[in-house]
């Protein structure tokens, strides 16, 4: 799996970036993500739980091939640092988890196939990897720490664990 920045960011200011372990076992980020959560995020919190992840559980590589990149930044319109995630699923022929609405919709329109952190929640409970209860727990303090969701995104999800 593929992590954007903004999951990282989110499981580790509420301490559960272990979750990402734990269901998906090792993890791909690119070097710019690396940077974002680590380099210039020194200091706040989860970064250092971030940096220790990495080298362990947490690969930090780059996508092969430049000229795609270059292609993916200019066609769509993106970040280069978001590019390269995509790149990276594609080259991996493993799907993405983001937060990112944009990241995601040009990730699904190249055939990759992408996750929301709602998703990761979600399929851990249904696993049995998550009870009920721990799912709740973890969506609200994700929320109450910044992740933004749309009120109907938010019932919506209590919902589904509700239903499990």
């Amino acid at each position: 799996m593929i992590v954007d920045s903004s999951v990282l960011i989110h499981l580790s200011r509420i301490g559960e970036l272990s979750l990402l372990k734990e269901f998906l076992g090792k993890v791909t980020i690119t070097e710019d993500v690396y940077r974002e959560t680590v380099e210039e995020s020194a200091g706040r919190a989860g970064s250092s739980a971030i940096e220790q992840a990495c080298g362990d559980w947490i690969d930090v590589r780059e996508p092969k091939d430049k000229k795609v990149l270059d292609s993916i930044v200019g066609l769509e319109g993106i970040e280069r640092a978001d590019a390269s995630l995509i790149l990276m699923a594609e080259e991996k022929g493993d799907a993405l988890i983001s937060n990112d609405l944009a990241l995601i919709r040009v990730a699904r329109s190249r055939g990759v196939e992408s996750w929301w952190l709602t998703t990761l929640i979600l399929r851990m409970t249904a696993k049995g990897k998550m009870s009920k209860e721990e799912a709740k727990a973890v969506l609200i303090e994700l929320v109450e720490t910044g992740l933004r969701l749309s009120p109907e995104v938010y019932t919506s999800v209590l919902g589904r664990i509700d239903e499990m």
